[in-house]
């Protein structure tokens, strides 16, 4: 299965690190997005954090301004004893061949090479991704673009496409849309005048009704054949204005679910 891991520092980005968990489990669903590992008494919390790691396919590390503060005892950065959870997190990660990915919040700015043990030192030639409150709501969207592209099973997976009967909008969309092309092809095969000898020999009533109903479904229809065709034909920025707003309509239809299942 595919999963997040949010690696984060408690004294540092605590309150941003549950934000962005709480955000992703509301488009992912909850079982891709894993935070805070309890660590039973007697057990060594590097096989423990190994474990957890080892369940994920990304590492999000949330790093804040006090991220690689100094430790009590040293003037150097927590980030040097060995016995971190932060760094042992990270090198489990790095070991793991994870995919892993640097978030930057409150305005921190990512560290060098020099300020972070030879173990880690690797994060600091990735990427990071920034995300700040004034954009929060468009970052997450991106965050999102972002770990699906980078992980193919978190589209398939996410617990939101898992709905079954209950299809979200963008499932009723997309099959909507095949049933579009396939008709086209249909008609192409000149299937169709088969179809419509056979309608002189039906009842007046289905066929009227037959015409209500198409009437009725005609928009959908439309709508359908003009997503399928920017899914088909649309570039880059498109195809994550998409992905953007499929998941803000996952997010609605599943609270709409909710409400509902909360009058009955």
């Amino acid at each position: 299965m595919a999963g997040i891991f949010i690696s984060y520092r408690r004294d540092d980005s605590q309150g941003f690190a549950g934000r962005l968990a709480d955000d992703l489990t509301e488009i992912l669903g909850p079982d891709l997005v894993f935070r805070d590992v309890e660590i039973p008494a007697g057990y060594d919390f590097t096989e423990v954090l190994n474990r957890a790691v080892a369940a994920c396919d990304v590492l999000l590390v949330v790093i804040g301004r006090n991220w690689r503060s100094p430790s009590a005892h040293t003037a150097k950065s927590r980030l040097f004893d060995p016995v971190d959870w932060v760094r042992a997190e990270i090198e489990s990660a790095f070991d793991q061949e994870k995919h892993v990915i640097p978030v930057l919040v409150a305005g921190a700015n990512m560290c060098t090479a020099s300020e972070l043990p030879e173990s880690i030192a690797h994060l600091a030639k990735l990427q990071a991704f920034k995300m700040t409150d004034r954009r929060w709501d468009d970052d997450i969207q991106d965050l999102v673009h972002l770990l699906r592209k980078a992980v193919t099973e978190l589209r398939a997976e996410s617990s939101r496409d898992q709905l079954g009967a209950e299809a979200s909008p963008a499932q009723v969309l997309r099959e909507l849309g095949e049933r579009v092309l396939a008709e086209v092809i249909h008609r192409r095969n000149g299937s169709s005048r088969s179809e419509n000898s056979s309608n002189h020999h039906q009842p007046r009533l289905l066929v009227g009704f037959g015409r209500y109903m198409k009437k009725i479904l005609m928009p959908f229809v439309l709508v359908a054949a003009i997503y399928i065709g920017l899914r088909l034909f649309g570039d880059d920025e498109m195809l994550q204005k998409l992905d953007q707003l499929e998941a803000l309509l996952l997010v609605g239809w599943d609270r709409l679910l909710t409400y509902v299942k909360g009058l009955r």
